[in-house]
């Protein structure tokens, strides 16, 4: 599941509700994260092969009365294993919060609500480590410099976003929908 962007993983939070074919998946993947990326159909199918070929997920095919039959696929064990690694790890690297970090948040509100401070806690750790390490840089150049302040403002925001949400867990942003 080295997708750039995480589709595989994605696919494990869905099939993780309950089993589905391609185009459920897809329709549901635009609607709930259509916002933050998108995904071709190519893509999600090319993904749902290699999830198959590596056993954390198993297709079946079901017939149709007047169309192609399709393919339902379900969550194995080792993809359900693989899903809640991915989701409860924090990103490495600031430019991941929205392509990574917020699928993640997605389905631990959908799925483990209780287990979002968890996550939001590693995250900020490790944005704080970054911001530490940044910070530590001493450049000369005047293009590091601007690169440095840049590096450090977008750690900032991504802090305090995560503090806003963490600040949030009392007014509801984990309560059960």
């Amino acid at each position: 599941m080295s997708d750039r962007l995480p589709v595989g993983a994605v696919v494990l939070g869905y099939l993780l509700q309950g089993p589905a074919h391609g185009y459920e998946l897809l329709s549901r993947l635009h609607e709930d994260l259509g916002r933050v990326w998108r995904v071709a159909p190519s893509q999600l199918y090319f993904t749902l092969n290699a999830l198959e070929r590596e056993g954390f997920i198993r297709g079946e095919r079901e017939l149709q009365e007047t169309r192609p039959p399709r393919i339902r696929y379900s969550l194995t064990p080792k993809g359900e294993e693989a899903f809640w690694r991915w989701a409860l790890s924090p990103v490495p690297r600031v430019r991941l919060l929205r392509y990574e970090l917020l699928p993640k948040l997605f389905f631990l509100l959908k799925l483990s609500p209780e287990r979002v401070p968890e996550l939001l806690s590693a995250q900020k750790e490790v944005l704080l480590a970054l911001r530490d390490r940044v910070a530590a840089e001493d450049p000369t150049a005047p293009f590091q410099r601007a690169l440095k302040s840049f590096r450090l403002h977008q750690l900032s925001a991504g802090l305090q976003w995560l503090e806003e949400l963490l600040a949030q867990k009392e007014g509801g942003l984990c309560a059960k929908p």
